[in-house]
């Protein structure tokens, strides 16, 4: 059977990116990592504690497994054809550019999500832990407004290592900080300016709200704004994608 010519392009973009056996040891390890949501959830007495522990960053082997693939992606794989000039044979193929960036965004960026989605959510329904939405949107707004700003900082600098530690430190300053901003104005009890900085790093409002604190609407706050703040960087991407010279 003949695929047509854009199924062709992406399945050599999509080949390039995750060759045997990259899906065959992330998705088992991503569903096999979520036992830490249970250790946790134990932990907690089974309350919204163990659950919001298990879904945090860097805690969370899957959602930590599924930021490293797609910051793989974005800035060794197309950020080494940009840095290298290699991209011009995939910007003289016979595809829009709108197709071929949104071939590379699915490969780079939305399939790692979507394992880690598919992971956590089949992980849930054997396990009978109940892992509510909003915490599964926090972690997605997140991680697109993380990837949307190292792809958009991959084809800006056009070096895969200055990429790499500009983003890190873009990304570990807004975590960092924003947990701490976040952390005094819960302390203090400013919840209102907790709408303002919830974006940053929502899982400190978790936190606390999973030991009392009503913090429901600053959470959603921070999800929209995280959202918005990713489409925009997404594209100004797009743009800067487009002008790129063959």
């Amino acid at each position: 059977m003949r695929h047509s010519r854009g199924f062709q392009i992406f399945r050599i973009i999509f080949r390039e990116r995750y060759r045997e056996p990259t899906l065959e040891l992330v998705v088992p390890t991503m569903l096999i990592a979520n036992i830490f949501l249970s250790a946790f959830y134990e932990r907690g007495n089974f309350s919204l504690l163990g659950v919001v522990l298990g879904f945090t960053p860097v805690i969370s082997v899957s959602e930590t497994l599924a930021f490293a693939l797609g910051l793989r992606n974005a800035i060794f794989v197309t950020g080494d054809h940009v840095y290298k000039g290699s991209i011009i044979s995939f910007l003289t193929m016979p595809v829009r550019r709108e197709t071929l960036f949104l071939y590379i965004y699915l490969s780079d960026v939305v399939l790692p999500w979507f394992l880690w989605l598919l992971t956590s959510v089949l992980y849930s329904s054997l396990s009978g832990i109940e892992v509510p939405s909003l915490i599964l949107a926090t972690f997605t707004a997140g991680y697109f407004f993380s990837l949307n700003v190292v792809l958009l900082l991959t084809i800006l600098l056009r070096s895969p290592g200055v990429a790499t530690l500009t983003s890190m430190f873009v990304l570990g300053s807004i975590f960092v900080f924003g947990g701490a901003l976040g952390y005094y104005q819960i302390l203090e009890g400013n919840t209102s300016l907790l709408y303002l900085s919830s974006f940053a790093n929502p899982y400190v409002l978790w936190i606390a709200d999973s030991l009392g604190k009503n913090l429901v609407p600053q959470i959603i706050t921070g999800i929209w704004a995280e959202a918005f703040l990713a489409v925009i960087m997404l594209i100004i991407t797009f743009t800067k994608f487009r002008g790129l010279e063959p």
